[in-house]
């Protein structure tokens, strides 16, 4: 090779790395993006400050007063005046230096933006307190840089929305904490902005306990309303306006916490710049919550059961006020305000939308009802375990519009609007009176030859040969109400005032399970005697849940996992029995889990007895193991109660008399007091 070749290629090689050199630097610093929550803000740019592109890149924390590398950028503090420092390598500042003046801000003073190497910029914090300076993190992907520095959020920030129908986030939202006056060096000028909800998430990382299965991330957390498919065994969760670190993308992970051997998965998928679908694989999933945390910036995905077992807070929040207001256009705000942040998980569920807080243990139930003393809002609470609350609206004349929250988590606003002409729900007397109703409530029994055909009826046949039909209902969008007891001081330090038992007046509302003579409706009977129970189980001291209350129709699913959260003592369902041949007549105490054999022997021997069954002049047809659903699948002890025949004429018009329901319940009352060893 000659002289003249080698010189060649040596002045090729040159002008390859002095190209290569002058493309290095093709990171573009445009501009900050301040997110109005005054603890994050976004360094804009374009293109990729990197050496290379093949490494995975996670957020590293910094080390205060100390060289730090993270993803190729230096970060370090000053101290006098007190600040923060990013150096950006290979990029530049084509709009030239200048510095943001915060106005509001209680963390940051001013923010400088600088060319201070040729192919470095330099970006410097300068802190209102030192004290603030370990609270700041750099976060990167060699693209986006997020710097984070405010744990402890602001008290003033706006609300955003966390949960919304459709994915509306109200991106046009003005706050008042964080404008900002840009001033350029070159000529000084000065520009004002005033910035605009952000609610941008950053997910950037996954971890599991044994309960359940933690996204963590930065920014807020926003929801759309979980959608369920596939008969309830895959559910979608939409994060709003977020983005995912790379090596998080297409990610499958068990999530621990699982109940009776059954397996959830979730797959964590990026469906574009703004949105993060989240895909829920396994059984019974509207068993699980999504739990978000009181700082907005992780959620915990488990079954409800480790839910309420586990802390989500240091300290309990306490209700500072309820407030609720109804415009001209007809839409309810619903406000709750806490002394504490607030750990909460919201879910829609038959018509009825559900607000968990999850470290408040009391929701002051004197200041709820002044409320809503004179409003027409239908809102309930109860506690799900000594640190929860639950709140409860049923939405059958109400759309449901959005949930916002304070960046702070110690303000959650609902709002909900009225359908247009809401059909209410009234309590039906037991006897129908107009013939309409009587000749639609006959169209509702199918006939015998036809109960094969329908999958919606159930056959149980007992020892003695006879057959039960039980109607089982389909699961509809009908509205779900559930009334916590009203607190009593107890009389007495008995066991009974530590003892909670649930009651389920069979069938309601769309469901009249049987109908007597065309006339009488199983349902009114049951849920006449559940009261009567109720009342007597009350002056006992023993706290009483009832699964309804008035007249609607509640799936079986949901009578069931109501109870489950409430983990009562004993689960008892009371029903009236009926056949095609109305000579049948008698009393029944169904049972079908092992662990509801006691209590139904002890219901039994008190409910049938030689007393009984002389007084009402029917007969004992025994305790029946039965796999009716609610007995089945309750997690308590549980009993499924036929207190007779309403498709006998004699049976049902005994059935019919206050004497005889009051009789009825008493005996029921006197098994569970029996069963719960109350003196």
């Amino acid at each position: 090779m000659s002289f003249k070749n080698i010189t060649a290629i040596i002045l090729f090689i040159i002008a390859f790395f002095i190209q290569s050199a002058c493309f290095a630097a093709n990171f573009q610093v445009h501009d900050l993006v301040l997110d109005n929550s005054d603890k994050t803000v976004l360094i804009r740019g374009k293109g990729d400050f990197r050496d290379s592109t093949t490494g995975v890149y996670v957020p590293v924390p910094d080390k205060s007063d100390s060289l730090n590398l993270i993803n190729n950028i230096t970060t370090f503090t000053l101290s006098n005046p007190a600040g923060y420092v990013i150096d950006i390598p290979n990029s530049t500042l084509p709009e030239g230096s200048r510095y943001y003046k915060l106005k509001n801000s209680k963390i940051v003073n001013r923010i400088d933006l600088l060319q201070h190497d040729t192919d470095i910029v330099r970006v410097v914090f300068t802190l209102n307190n030192a004290k603030d300076l370990p609270n700041f993190k750099t976060y990167s992907d060699g693209k986006n840089i997020i710097v984070k520095y405010n744990n402890q959020l602001v008290q003033n920030s706006i609300q955003h929305k966390f949960y919304t129908l459709s994915g509306d986030m109200d991106k046009s939202a003005v706050v008042q904490n964080t404008a900002t006056d840009i001033i350029f060096n070159s000529n000084n000028y000065k520009l004002e902005i005033i910035p605009k909800l952000q609610n941008k998430y950053y997910l950037s990382l996954v971890t599991q306990n044994s309960e359940g299965l933690i996204l963590k991330g930065i920014g807020e957390i926003s929801l759309q309303k979980i959608k369920y498919f596939d008969n309830n065994t895959r559910a979608e969760i939409i994060l709003d306006s977020s983005n995912i670190i790379p090596t998080l993308e297409n990610k499958t992970y068990n999530i621990p916490g699982a109940v009776k051997n059954t397996k959830a998965t979730l797959a964590i998928n990026k469906l574009n710049d703004k949105k993060i679908k989240l895909t829920i694989l396994g059984e019974s999933l509207k068993d699980y919550r999504a739990v978000i945390s009181p700082d907005n910036q992780s959620l915990f995905i488990s079954h409800r059961s480790h839910v309420l077992n586990t802390s989500f807070a240091l300290n309990n929040a306490k209700l500072l006020s309820y407030n609720l207001t109804k415009n001209e256009n007809g839409y309810y705000i619903f406000d709750l305000n806490f002394d504490k942040s607030v750990a909460y998980d919201i879910f829609e569920l038959n018509d009825s939308y559900y607000l968990d807080i999850n470290n408040l243990p009391d929701f002051d139930e004197t200041a709820l009802k002044k409320l809503l003393k004179n409003s027409d809002l239908n809102i309930q609470t109860m506690k799900i375990s000594k640190d929860k609350t639950r709140y409860i609206i049923p939405s059958k004349n109400l759309n449901f519009s959005y949930a916002n929250v304070e960046s702070n988590a110690k303000s959650i606003k609902l709002c909900f609007k009225e359908k247009p002409q809401a059909e209410k729900i009234n309590e039906d007397a037991i006897i129908i009176a107009s013939k309409e109703e009587k000749i639609a409530a006959a169209g509702k029994i199918p006939e015998e030859d036809a109960l094969s055909k329908d999958k919606n009826y159930k056959k149980d046949e007992s020892k003695s040969g006879n057959i039960n039909v039980v109607y089982v209902p389909k699961e509809d969008n009908s509205k779900i109400i559930y009334k916590e007891p009203k607190k009593k001081k107890p009389e007495s330090t008995t066991i009974s005032a530590l003892k909670k038992v649930v009651l389920d007046p069979g069938h309601g509302g769309t469901d009249c399970g049987a109908i007597g003579g065309g006339v009488v409706y199983e349902k009114n009977l049951n849920l006449k005697v559940a009261k009567m129970v109720e009342e007597k189980l009350k002056k006992k001291n023993v706290h009483v849940y009832m699964t309804r209350s008035e007249d609607i129709f509640i799936p079986l699913e949901d009578r069931v996992n109501y109870s489950n959260e409430i983990s009562p003592d004993i689960y008892v369902s009371i029903h009236a029995n009926s056949t095609v041949q109305n000579v049948t007549y008698g009393l029944e105490v169904h049972y079908y889990k092992d662990d509801s054999l006691e209590l139904a022997n002890t219901m039994h021997a008190i409910f049938s007895s030689d007393k009984n069954l002389k007084k009402w002049d029917t007969k004992d047809r025994g305790v029946i193991k039965s796999r009716f659903y609610v007995i089945n699948h309750t997690e308590a002890p549980s009993v499924l109660m036929e207190m007779g025949f309403i498709s006998n004429p004699v049976e049902r018009e005994k059935l019919m008399t206050k004497q005889r329901q009051e009789e009825v319940a008493t005996a029921i009352v006197d098994g569970i007091l029996e069963y719960l060893k109350v003196k």
